[in-house]
């Protein structure tokens, strides 16, 4: 049995070496978006079969989702969506993948998205709808969104997360339940994307973002509409918005400028030394640079054996890295003048927040990870197998002769056996150990680095809305058109910048 531990270690090994082709394609596959070779950034997921697992098929419909969305094929877009959010909703792994993990590494568990991955495929599914005219799929999206939001609320109810709700999630609930004509909906909406930006009284950033003005106006205008008198002068008087006219004739211009590439998991590796206290009866896991300590528990102790022979570890855990892209701001320009695009969302920000958060609960995981492999390492050190005792094949002459003193003989049966195959097992397994201490560096890598947004008024009939792109020095670097009809209604475009060029969805694919 043990023998079949060690073997299936060392398959389990090389399994494992087929996680490093993620870690190959990824710079070819981010270089392909940000030269906005889509067609092969698709085929590249298609084919890798990397993605034709089933722990990373989830990973395969978000990317294709996003991919068909900047190609310009929105339902096509929807329909790898909804079977990511499929997958999403019922990603329980199995009992055997959970034990497999607890020898190995999360890596071979099916993927977990992030909270804000949750949001985010709600996010591109309401955009898509949105820019279809669909309003009654829009607004059951607006509803899936708001499922999404109080699922990220309530992960942790004893201690509340500092990434505990989105406001990219309620601006585009908003914006679906405009588009239906549901007023009141779209006033609670933005309220409470506001109120994430308010506490105690006072204006300030959520997750990195200072509150933008345009969701200022929002609050008030729905207020005003709806005839909420009192919430309106309330948050004119909070939020001081300065507003401008948003809707014109010919209707609304809602704009999202999607920037750079999201950040990208890496590993980090951390290490921790074992204090042990005078009873040996508990123990904690301490790392003086990053002002870490960390107690398992008394039933993790007493599973493991106290951690016997463990005096300092090494664990894998992962980590976000922010990428760079070129593009740091830009402004509108239509018929009636200009105005800015306004950040909602850094996705940079709420990745490293959303990681930040969970922390101590990665750490429990990993710790309690290395203990299991310490365990079968300590197992399978304690293998002794039988020597070929030339002894036994003496003379049959010599079978008479006086055998040793009874206190010799308990010595003589322990020297019958060896160590030095659990020696050989034993150190096997810490060469393992070793390998497989990875950690689940998997993330959707199309996602941008920061959103932006803004309200435009449309004259009736024809509109050219021009974007213009400038660098972290403020240096004009491109300037992009749109050209849309206003209708009287609401019109909902994205613009897509993972590096200076724009990719933007063809208009034919998005009129109704």
């Amino acid at each position: 049995m043990k023998y079949a531990c060690i073997l299936y270690s060392l398959a389990l090994a090389l399994a494992l070496s087929s996680c490093a082709s993620f870690e190959r394609y990824r710079g070819l596959y981010n270089n392909m978006l940000e030269q906005s070779d889509l067609e092969s950034a698709a085929r590249l997921v298609e084919n890798k079969n990397f993605y034709q697992k089933d722990r990373n098929k989830v990973l395969y419909y978000l990317e294709l989702g996003a991919l068909a969305r900047m190609q310009g094929d929105l339902e096509k877009s929807n329909e790898y969506l909804n079977q990511a959010d499929y997958l999403i909703e019922d990603r329980r792994a199995s009992l055997g993948a959970q034990g497999l993990a607890m020898i190995s590494n999360p890596r071979v568990l099916p993927y977990r998205t992030e909270y804000f991955e949750n949001i985010a495929v709600h996010y591109l599914k309401s955009l898509n709808y949105l820019q279809l005219n669909d309003a009654s799929a829009a607004r059951v999206e607006a509803r899936r969104t708001n499922i999404r939001l109080q699922e990220l609320n309530d992960a942790v109810p004893d201690k509340p997360l500092k990434y505990h709700d989105d406001v990219l999630g309620h601006i585009t609930m908003g914006l679906s339940y405009e588009m239906n004509g549901e007023w009141n909906n779209a006033f609670i909406a933005y309220r409470n994307a506001a109120e994430l930006f308010i506490e105690e009284g006072k204006v300030q950033p959520y997750m990195g973002v200072a509150m933008p003005e345009q969701l200022k106006c929002d609050v008030v205008r729905m207020a005003e509409l709806i005839g909420f008198t009192n919430e309106a002068q309330y948050y004119q008087k909070l939020l001081q918005p300065h507003c401008l006219e948003d809707a014109g004739p010919g209707g609304s211009l809602a704009l999202f400028w999607e920037n750079g590439q999201g950040p990208v998991k890496e590993e980090a590796m951390l290490g921790f030394n074992i204090l042990r206290y005078d009873d040996r009866s508990t123990m904690r896991f301490v790392n003086n640079s990053m002002g870490l300590e960390y107690d398992l528990g008394p039933q993790a102790y007493n599973e493991y054996n106290g951690f016997e022979g463990v005096n300092n570890i090494r664990l894998a855990l992962p980590s976000f890295q922010r990428r760079n892209y070129p593009l740091r701001s830009a402004k509108v320009s239509f018929s009636g003048g200009a105005r800015p695009l306004e950040m909602i969302e850094d996705l940079n920000e709420v990745a490293e927040q959303s990681l930040r958060d969970r922390f101590h609960r990665e750490l429990a995981n990993a710790l309690l990870r290395l203990a299991a492999k310490e365990a079968m390492e300590a197992s399978l050190r304690s293998i002794k197998t039988k020597k070929k005792d030339s002894e036994e094949e003496k003379d049959e002459g010599e079978e008479g002769e006086e055998k040793k003193k009874k206190e010799e003989d308990k010595k003589e049966e322990e020297d019958r056996y060896s160590d030095t195959a659990g020696q050989i097992l034993g150190g096997a397994m810490d060469i393992i150990n070793a390998v497989t201490e990875r950690a689940d560096i998997r993330s959707w890598q199309t996602l941008p680095a920061e959103i932006f947004y803004q309200r435009i008024p449309l004259k009736r009939g024809a509109n050219e809305i021009k974007v213009t792109f400038y660098n972290q020095y403020n240096q004009r670097t491109g300037e992009h058109t749109l050209r849309l009809q206003g209708d009287g209604g609401l019109v909902v475009r994205n613009v897509i910048t993972p590096d200076a060029r724009v990719i933007q969805p063809t208009e034919k694919t998005i009129q109704p």
